[in-house]
């Protein structure tokens, strides 16, 4: 009969609770640092991938300043050529503050039309994220942009 008393004694019951709920504490923290982890990753990727956007974009705008600068000079020295002509891209790298922006600027034509097509990849500094930017516009009416 002694021994069945000690089978219902509740007295160890405690520090197994305790124990238990500790348990589960510890892997819920565990589990809420994860989550919080991966969130503070996933709104650098966002706010890196914005930046590079900005800094794609920037590349495209600093190709079509270049090009119609001094009154298209270097649009109609190079792209207003005959649609049979075939023309060698350009290529640049402009490097700002947080990153850099690869341009290559390049043409098409359309039946009897030729375009050019500024693509910009803007990265960031110290981030794999890249963007790309593309803008196109015909040769004898640049005011008309298309963007990709």
């Amino acid at each position: 009969m002694n021994k069945y008393r000690k089978v219902l004694d509740n007295r160890g019951v405690t520090l197994v609770f305790v124990l238990a709920v500790l348990l589960i504490m510890s892997t819920l923290s565990v589990a809420i640092f994860a989550l919080f982890s991966s969130n503070m990753n996933e709104e650098q990727m966002q706010t890196d991938a914005i930046r590079a956007h900005y800094v794609a974009q920037t590349g495209v705008d600093v190709a079509f300043g270049a090009l119609l600068q001094n009154n298209r000079s270097l649009l109609t020295s190079y792209f207003d050529k005959a649609t049979t002509v075939v023309i060698t891209p350009l290529t640049d790298t402009v490097t700002l503050d947080n990153g850099s922006a690869s341009i290559v600027v390049s043409s098409y034509v359309e039946g009897t039309e030729r375009f050019v097509l500024i693509t910009s990849t803007g990265s960031i500094s110290n981030s794999s994220v890249t963007q790309v930017s593309k803008m196109s516009f015909n040769v004898k009416y640049p005011q008309i942009q298309k963007w990709e």
